[in-house]
């Protein structure tokens, strides 16, 4: 059969609007303080997060990889360590080699088995999934969320095998986006193993000279991101309709009755993990309570550090002559490697279009201030609370902080005590954490979108929907919160 070149008319279409989009912005001319290569980055970044939603999630993040060192934001070999290169992918891909082995040791099937077991939980679907994104958002609040989510996300596909559900099913699809919103949630509600909560911390004190106390930011968050997950379940359980058919009949105790004894190898590995997740949690924790140097100096190792520790200690110990997990085996039969590549330019994208040189950041400093200053202050902190929850979700999260931080402390500190500085400091490092729309926002979020049980269009519906009530809810009334907490 003669072979000859061919195309889907659709996915022509499709490459024709990602590539327009991209060479409009090419030679579009800046609207100052955006600068010509704010505007091709920008491009880039529209285009590439249309590919990878529409054409394809691997050979995209390639290509975006190859564009951005034409727009003068980075060099070629600057793009390639910010995005692959990145701490962020290290991090996961050791994630992923500890998960594996914490599943290979039957242990995830076991906590399935536990969890579907408790008669609270298996009451009927709706609190079986609502109790799953409960128990993420509590891990959320304690790990750091790029672990927890994997471990999560893990949990979750076990979940699936059992009840016998496929990546194609609308019900896998549903649990995914509660299970990793709900991490965000708990992430953002406590400075316990989270940077970027210390960061807007650090920034008030920096602009002010004065400390804002962790506790507080419990007593604001805790509350303020639990009325944010009730009112996630309360729009899923309206908007969603999953396919709950699998949980008919369904009989938990022959889950149950088929799980192995604990053997020697699953007792270690859980060890080394939850060792590994304490080291994780504990610098955080010990921050709450003391400064001394030792513990600065045992937060300097960083996640990563341990991370790497775990694998190569799990690669060490052997059990019956076999390692608790095959490293060389792992990354060369089980890694996902597109996963990763399409996190790595989510992770990238993020960055770059916040750098100095693109003036987006410029721009938006810009025009806040002087919007801000017509407006009532309830409106205000709404406003502020809105902005730093669209910027999260599209750009870097760490530069969202770090912006509206600053934006909204100067602008409360000359405001004449209409808006309370630390009430503001709050809102907008909660809001810098919401991330729920594009791989671009965080590497949670990247992870959702990667994995096979996830729908992109389902993802983007109910990711909207919690930017508007994260946005409502930390400005109307998380910020009142905050400030009665410190008045």
């Amino acid at each position: 059969m003669k072979q000859k070149f061919n195309m889907e008319k659709s996915m022509l279409v499709k490459l024709a609007v990602c590539f327009g989009i991209i060479a409009i912005f090419w030679i579009l001319p800046p609207a100052p303080p955006l600068t010509q290569v704010g505007m091709r980055v920008i491009g880039v970044f529209i285009g590439t997060v249309l590919l990878l939603s529409l054409v394809d999630t691997v050979w995209p993040a390639l290509l975006a990889v190859a564009i951005l060192s034409r727009t003068g934001v980075a060099t070629l070999n600057e793009a390639i360590i910010g995005s692959l290169g990145s701490w962020v992918i290290y991090f996961i891909l050791m994630s992923f080699i500890m998960t594996h082995a914490l599943n290979e040791s039957g242990f995830t099937n076991r906590l399935v088995a536990k969890f579907m077991g408790i008669k609270f939980v298996s009451k009927n679907p709706w609190t079986f999934t609502f109790s799953i994104g409960f128990f993420a958002m509590i891990l959320g609040c304690f790990m750091d969320q790029i672990p927890a989510t994997t471990f999560m996300l893990a949990f979750v596909q076990t979940v699936y095998k059992e009840l016998g559900y496929k990546t194609s099913d609308s019900y896998p699809h549903i649990t995914n986006i509660v299970t990793v919103f709900s991490v965000n949630i708990g992430g953002a509600m406590t400075p316990i193993s989270h940077a970027l909560t210390i960061i807007g911390l650090g920034i008030y004190e920096n602009i002010t000279g004065k400390p804002l106390s962790l506790f507080a930011y419990l007593a604001f968050g805790v509350p303020t991101g639990l009325i944010l997950f009730i009112l996630m379940c309360i729009a899923v359980r309206i908007f969603a309709k999953p396919d709950f058919s699998k949980f008919e009949g369904f009989d938990i105790k022959k889950v149950i009755a088929t799980q192995k004894k604990v053997d020697l190898r699953e007792i270690c590995t859980v060890i080394v993990f939850f060792v590994t997740v304490a080291l994780w949690i504990a610098p955080g924790l010990l921050m709450m309570f003391t400064d001394a140097a030792w513990v600065s100096t045992f937060n300097s190792y960083g996640i990563t550090f341990w991370a790497i520790l775990s694998v190569i200690i799990m690669a060490l110990v052997h059990i019956d002559s076999n390692p608790l997990v095959n490293v060389k085996e792992v990354v060369n039969n089980n890694i996902n490697w597109g996963i990763l590549l399409f996190i790595s330019i989510g992770i990238y994208l993020g960055t770059a279009i916040s750098l100095e040189s693109t003036g987006v950041t410029e721009f938006i400093q810009t025009n806040i201030t002087p919007l801000l200053s017509t407006l009532p202050s309830g409106l205000v902190v709404f406003f502020i609370a809105f902005v730093a929850v669209f910027m999260t979700n599209f750009a870097s999260n760490v530069t969202t902080i770090t912006v509206m931080t600053g934006v909204g402390v100067t602008l409360a500190m000359s405001s004449g005590g209409m808006i309370n500085p630390i009430g503001i400091a709050m809102v907008t490092t909660m809001c810098g954490c919401c991330a729920y729309l594009l791989p671009s926002s965080f590497g949670t979020i990247a992870l959702l979108h990667g994995n096979s049980y996830s729908s992109k269009n389902k993802i983007y519906i109910y990711g909207i929907i919690m930017m508007i009530l994260s946005a409502l809810i930390i400005g109307f009334v998380g910020y009142p919160l905050g400030v009665a907490i410190v008045s």
